[in-house]
């Protein structure tokens, strides 16, 4: 994975991810910056890079919240924290009330970031529910390398799912991995496409 980017709307992005718990944060915090930044750059007018802030803020705190609630553990309200949720607080409050008078009410409650298994995955795509579910999301998932394979310089990864469905990350440069090893993957979902026996995720970012 390449580096985290430094401008400034990822350094802001990369401050509200102190929500999270620690441990969440090292997993994952660099490629959720990477893949924020990728989103951002992949819109080319302001509105659509507004809306990616605004599914990022309405998603944020709340996932945030959950990933607490499944480590056991509350978050811990020193000062910067509290400053962290004031301003978060703000955010949702603008973003909210921009996105009712948009009335883009699906994404409010679909877009942002998603912590899945590749099972999930595979069934959503067999289910034909797979867009409707993730489409606006970016994906987070750990799962087995089943094989590896080179094309035009990118690496696909089919990962193991134990279902009918396959799930493949397709890697932009050549990543080394070995069958049977675990990884954790980042992907944006509203790019992935149907094969016929799986779903393949382009852009894929492993941490």
């Amino acid at each position: 994975m390449g580096s985290t980017p430094n401008s400034r709307p990822v350094k802001i992005y990369g401050t509200l991810l102190h929500l999270y718990p620690q441990s969440f944060q090292k997993q994952y915090g660099p490629t959720m910056q990477v893949t924020f930044n990728d989103m951002l750059e992949g819109e080319r007018t302001g509105w659509g890079r507004g809306m990616v802030w605004a599914r990022a803020m309405l998603d944020l705190p709340a996932s945030a919240t959950r990933e607490h609630i499944t480590n056991g553990k509350d978050i811990p309200m020193n000062r910067n924290t509290k400053f962290i949720l004031l301003g978060a607080c703000i955010a949702i409050v603008i973003v909210g009330l921009g996105s009712f008078w948009e009335g883009n009410l699906h994404a409010r409650q679909s877009a942002g970031i998603e912590r899945v298994t590749a099972g999930q995955l595979a069934d959503a795509m067999q289910q034909d529910s797979f867009y409707s579910d993730f489409g606006n999301a970016a994906v987070l998932f750990s799962g087995n390398v089943a094989s590896t394979k080179v094309q035009d310089k990118a690496s696909l990864i089919t990962f193991t799912t134990g279902r009918p469905f396959n799930v493949v990350c397709q890697f932009p440069k050549a990543v080394s991995f070995k069958a049977g090893q675990k990884v954790s993957v980042a992907a944006p979902a509203g790019s992935a496409e149907r094969e016929a026996h799986g779903v393949l995720l382009h852009n894929c970012l492993a941490n």
